[in-house]
């Protein structure tokens, strides 16, 4: 019988089948180009397979937000540090003006780890690095957006996975915007 690792890519193949209506109004360009970040999940689907998540597009899509973090960070690497050097310094200003408090931003840095250690743990350990990097760098700058949406859902975990993954998403694009500009 096949392991969680040959159960989560079958899972992953299941999920791209969901989403074969969307794939069938694309132009044949982008069609291609959804069939790779299809594949990008693959890559990641031991570490994926540990997450015992019930819906399984959560670790695909945060396979692909890593995976693009990776390539941004590989290839963007002096436009990345610029960046992070420019805004780090704006947000540690808004952070000092924000009624969280240090413990606050630990404890809800530290479920964000938590929630995603099981994927973590199945890592490199240059990708582990770099995954509690994105992690690391992303919270500090939108914990007090990821912290306010999950207030108002009681903590679930669902939501703040949600909440960190949209985070995530327009922390990725805030770096590719910012490449583009220069």
């Amino acid at each position: 019988m096949g392991g969680p690792v040959s159960s989560f890519r079958m899972l992953i193949d299941l999920e791209r089948s969901e989403w074969i209506d969307f794939k069938k109004e694309l132009c044949k360009a982008d069609r291609q180009r959804f069939d790779r970040l299809f594949s990008v999940p693959k890559l990641y689907h031991y570490a994926s397979s540990n997450l015992s998540n019930p819906t399984t597009i959560e670790p695909i899509i945060l396979s692909l937000i890593f995976n693009n973090f990776k390539i941004v960070h590989g290839t963007l690497t002096t436009s990345i540090q610029i960046e992070n050097n420019n805004i780090k310094d704006e947000d540690f200003q808004v952070c000092q003006s924000s009624k969280e408090s240090e413990i606050e931003i630990q404890i809800g840095f530290n479920k964000i780890i938590q929630d995603w250690n099981k994927f973590i743990e199945c890592l490199n350990e240059d990708d582990e690095f770099i995954f509690i990097k994105m992690i690391s760098n992303c919270y500090d700058r939108y914990h007090k957006s990821i912290n306010s949406s999950i207030k108002e859902n009681s903590d679930s975990i669902p939501s703040r996975h949600f909440a960190f993954i949209m985070a995530l998403i327009l922390y990725q694009q805030k770096q590719i915007d910012s490449h583009l500009t220069k």
